[in-house]
């Protein structure tokens, strides 16, 4: 997998996340400490997060980074 498609999937498993638990990219700026926009990059696979980062959206969803890696 290359390094557009690992954002891309990481991006879509964030909003796909973010529906099921019926939070806004408010809510989850709120909860993480980031901005909307940044949120709003990641969603779209656009930021090269951090591995820091990653961890704390896993987090707040109780999953697993690699939970996010998967292919939708």
């Amino acid at each position: 997998m290359d390094e557009k498609a690992i954002l891309e999937n990481f991006g879509l498993n964030l909003k796909m996340y973010r529906h099921k638990f019926k939070m806004s990219q408010d809510d989850v700026a709120e909860k993480t400490g980031f901005s909307s926009p940044y949120i709003s990059n990641v969603e779209a696979g656009k930021h090269n997060l951090s591995l820091v980062n990653a961890l704390k959206f896993a987090e707040i969803f109780d999953k697993k980074i690699e939970d996010f890696l998967k292919e939708l």
